[in-house]
């Protein structure tokens, strides 16, 4: 995985910017002011997305969010329409994004040290018969409530537990589409991975649950407990995402290339 320690534009249109963003940068303000953020680097070039409307009126045209350690694309609106427009293609699941994640296969004693993870439907050596779909809605975890853990209910059963699932108890779905094993390091796996609608940590935390932790990772990552990952890139990179022109209908794509240094629209 290659990532650059800058933001920069990989794509412009009149309707949306699509823009890289790097390992450590948080993806968008807490509260009103704070300046070490995508959202605020992408306002003080493009002020127009800083007007739009948005799911929160300190996110303008931001269209969805990456963890603070993930690096790869985010997709901003530039005008109101686009905004509207992309946000359905959100909610009606037509706004896919892919990631690319670098993983090593738990050993049994490790997967039994990750706490509060229900059993998962399937075995390791299932996890690995590609495509995969893993689906769970998610409750609040640890000190903090700062990591998430699968819930396991069915329908009768999510109906009267609400309170202890985020998002009204909805499912949401991980999709393993590939997976290549590196040929310097067998023992490590890269899943190519499809969301639509995404939730905190989910793919960290799905990857997890079958015992794939990604590399470098410090909350779902038992190996990270006697490394010091604080210091490790997260080896989570979203690379690519693909959805209709807000002004054409014409479906588009855009991937970073294997260096980041070049990339755009397929």
């Amino acid at each position: 995985m290659h990532t650059r320690d800058e933001p920069f534009v990989l794509s412009e249109t009149d309707s949306y910017l699509v823009i890289y963003k790097p390992p450590g940068l948080a993806t968008a303000p807490l509260k009103a002011g704070e300046q070490n953020n995508l959202l605020f680097w992408c306002i003080k070039r493009f002020p127009e997305v800083g007007m739009i409307s948005g799911k929160k009126p300190i996110e303008g045209g931001l269209l969805h969010r990456l963890d603070t350690d993930t690096n790869g694309l985010v997709l901003f609106a530039r005008t109101q329409a686009a905004y509207d427009s992309l946000l359905i293609q959100q909610d009606r699941g037509d706004f896919i994004k892919r990631y690319h994640a670098w993983c090593k296969r738990c050993k049994d004693e490790e997967i039994g040290s990750l706490s509060g993870f229900p059993p998962p439907p399937y075995t390791l050596d299932e996890a690995l018969q590609m495509p995969l779909t893993i689906s769970s809605p998610f409750r609040p975890y640890g000190p903090g409530r700062k990591q998430v853990r699968p819930v396991l209910l069915g329908p009768a059963l999510l109906s009267k537990h609400k309170e202890i699932t985020l998002d009204q108890g909805k499912p949401y779905i991980t999709i393993l589409r590939s997976v290549e094993r590196d040929d310097n390091n067998p023992s490590i796996y890269m899943f190519d991975v499809e969301i639509t609608r995404g939730f905190r940590h989910q793919i960290r935390c799905h990857l997890a649950w079958f015992g794939f932790p990604i590399i470098g990772d410090p909350l779902y990552n038992p190996q990270c407990r006697q490394e010091n990952c604080e210091r490790r890139l997260l080896a989570l990179q979203a690379w690519a995402f693909e959805f209709l022109d807000p002004l054409t209908g014409n479906p588009v794509r855009y991937e970073l290339s294997s260096s980041t240094e070049t990339g755009g629209m397929v």
